[in-house]
């Protein structure tokens, strides 16, 4: 039996918006990519004049050209209403296939599950009622 998880990669991962508060959580996880920082960015649908903007004015040096990458990506500076909002989902696509890192897309996706759904019909109450 094929597996559903090739059209829709990391589905059970976490996909929380992240915001530039969990800069240094997601820096921690991808540092071990820097020397892949292109491809990430890429495959975290940056635009590639600011990639080449990165690029330049890091002079190439890939932990700072990661950070920024970063930094842009959390901050939402490029198509995230076409492409989705930065989330930890996105983190382990682009370190598998931007990255090459497989093993660390896999580390970082149980790291961050998604969070268990109530049961059907519940409600957010305690389920107390008052007649």
């Amino acid at each position: 039996m094929a597996s559903s998880s090739s059209s829709a990669p990391f589905i059970n991962v976490c996909d929380k918006e992240l915001s530039i508060d969990e800069y240094h959580s997601v820096y921690d996880k991808v540092k071990p990519i820097s020397a892949s920082w292109k491809s990430f960015a890429i495959s975290l649908r940056l635009r590639i004049t600011d990639i080449n903007i990165i690029e330049a004015s890091s002079h190439g040096n890939p932990i700072s050209c990661l950070q920024k990458v970063l930094e842009h990506w959390l901050m939402k500076d490029y198509d995230y209403e076409r492409y989705g909002w930065p989330c930890w989902r996105m983190v382990c696509v682009a370190v598998k296939e931007g990255g090459g890192n497989s093993a660390l897309a896999d580390e970082i996706a149980r790291e961050h599950p998604l969070p268990a759904m109530p049961p059907a019909g519940s409600t957010s109450s305690k389920g107390t009622y008052i007649s």
